[in-house]
């Protein structure tokens, strides 16, 4: 640690991760702490996290923690971390070192930072294509505060919820650049699911209507008005995948909606 700087842990959750934890772990030697709490993964990615050649091995500490979803993992994390100023950098993303120097420099200030939470930039990939227009973009995340009084919430695209809005860091993080077609299929087959539950519970429901139009509605969306068509056909790929996505979760809305209606009879 710089002399006058501000202590900070970098905060990982991770499950399964082997493929991208060593470049997350790498992109992250710089900070005081690197905790990572480990969903009981059954792959290498505690074997690796572990590995005392590794040039993240003085700063890490691992905890192992059953899984019980994205908000409870992060909650436990930053309650968990030694440092009070966190960096939450997920298992496939990359802290660029313009990003160190950014983050640095905040916590060199006399004082510290200026405001107690950032959101930071992340850039998005596709198949190994940077990908800037479409409905992925801006992406801002919030990953850069204070831990004092923080709390996630949310169990679909959970968030911190801050006592002041938080300013932005514009040097990126950048996500896994082998997000692939089938990654984006597992995980909407995972989050259509949740987000379909959720909306169930709230009383939401769907028809034969938003179930024929939620395709166009969103590949349009997407390919048009925010501009995917500017990323080529990457652009075009992403868009009809969101498509789909949406097509998905209000064939599950139905589906659990169908399943409670003939509970009740």
């Amino acid at each position: 640690m710089k002399p006058g700087r501000i202590p900070v842990s970098a905060v990982v959750i991770a499950r399964n991760e082997e493929n991208h934890i060593s470049r997350c772990l790498a992109s992250l030697a710089w900070a005081d702490e690197i905790l990572v709490v480990d969903g009981e993964s059954i792959d290498k990615t505690v074997e690796i996290c572990q590995s005392p050649s590794s040039p993240w091995a003085s700063k890490i500490k691992i905890i192992k923690r059953k899984w019980s979803g994205f908000r409870d993992q992060r909650n436990f994390a930053i309650s968990n971390a030694s440092h009070d100023w966190l960096l939450i950098v997920d298992a496939d993303e990359m802290c660029t070192p313009e990003l160190t120097a950014r983050i640095q420099e905040l916590l060199s200030l006399q004082g510290g930072p200026p405001a107690r939470a950032y959101k930071v930039r992340r850039q998005e990939y596709f198949l190994s294509k940077p990908i800037h227009r479409g409905i992925w973009n801006p992406s801002y995340q919030d990953r850069f505060f204070h831990r004092e009084g923080v709390k996630y919430v949310n169990e679909v695209h959970e968030y911190p919820i801050f006592a002041a809005p938080p300013s932005r860091i514009h040097e990126p993080l950048h996500h896994s650049p082998d997000f692939s077609p089938d990654r984006f299929l597992f995980k909407m087959n995972k989050y259509t699911t949740i987000e379909a539950k959720d909306r169930v519970a709230r009383g939401q429901r769907t028809n034969a209507f938003r179930l024929l139009f939620a395709f166009p509605a969103m590949f349009l969306k997407n390919y048009f008005y925010y501009g995917a068509y500017r990323d080529g056909m990457h652009g075009f790929v992403i868009s009809l995948l969101e498509g789909i996505s949406r097509v998905v979760r209000h064939v599950k809305i139905w589906e659990l909606s169908r399943s409670e209606e003939q509970r009740r009879k």
